[in-house]
């Protein structure tokens, strides 16, 4: 009698003269990870899934690919430079943009993230995360992508690339009303533009926060939440891809996406002005 497989059942081989080890059988999920500096690592996700994403990293990542190929039964892109290297890596912000560009172009294939997972207990490690496939003849809705990104002990960078003069007046708006909150809480220092992204520098240091000081960095998060929900973002990912250090964890890069379409207005009393 034959086994019966089940949706872990390990990856099967659509042929033994393919030597693209990544191809899927009808498993629903696969794996993006991050390893090293330099490394994306793709699990179970199809040939043309693979293939597709060598275009999206080079145009996202100028630096380029150093090397491309099969690491066990899975593919890897093992990149130029660090765009998973430490906080003060000046690659930073270009491998926020990378990570975003991937996950647009996997949900525009119809894999969708269904969480994102630390699977090791190695300081360097980073997240690994798990797609799953959208059911046939279901289309993903269109978005657009903005990053959140703390760094160090007390910035909080904004990644949203725009593209047009409404893109910017969005941009503007969200930066404009984060201030207010952040000035609100008597947490704001000030703020700046580089990296083609703003970088606020908060009071203290509430990313090394603790006691009553963690209490009033968890309010700030939840207004700043509410802040950008109030913009029309939903959370969609939140990612560890830098590596640590023996002496300081790394924090999580948050990832937002919004509809295309309709108002791009910030909601007022609920209601979309």
């Amino acid at each position: 009698m034959a086994t019966p497989t089940t949706p872990l059942s390990p990856v099967s081989l659509s042929s033994s003269n393919n030597t693209n080890t990544t191809t899927a059988t009808t498993n629903p999920f696969a794996t993006l990870s991050f390893h090293k500096t330099d490394t994306i690592r793709l699990l179970s996700f199809p040939d043309s899934v693979t293939a597709a994403l060598e275009s999206v990293v080079l145009a996202s990542w100028p630096p380029g690919i150093d090397s491309s190929g099969a690491f066990e039964q899975s593919y890897q892109y093992k990149l130029k430079g660090s765009p998973f290297g430490y906080y003060r890596s000046q690659q930073f912000v270009g491998g926020i943009r990378l990570v975003r560009d991937v996950l647009a172009s996997l949900r525009g294939q119809g894999w969708e993230l269904a969480s994102s997972v630390m699977c090791s207990r190695r300081y360097t490690a980073k997240d690994t995360l798990v797609f799953r496939r959208a059911a046939s003849g279901s289309p993903l809705p269109a978005v657009e992508w903005m990053s959140l990104a703390p760094m160090g002990s007390d910035k909080l960078r904004v990644v949203y690339d725009a593209d047009g003069e409404s893109d910017r007046d969005t941009l503007g708006m969200l930066i404009t009303a984060i201030k207010k909150m952040l000035e609100g809480l008597n947490s704001f220092q000030k703020g700046d533009w580089s990296h083609d992204s703003f970088e606020f520098q908060l009071k203290g240091s509430p990313w090394r926060s603790r006691g009553e000081a963690s209490v009033k960095m968890r309010i700030m998060l939840m207004r700043l939440l509410e802040t950008v929900e109030g913009h029309r973002w939903r959370p969609y990912a939140t990612i560890v891809q830098r590596t640590g250090t023996d002496e300081d964890r790394i924090l999580d890069t948050w990832y937002f996406v919004r509809e295309k379409g309709g108002s791009w207005k910030a909601d007022v009393g609920g209601e979309t002005k």
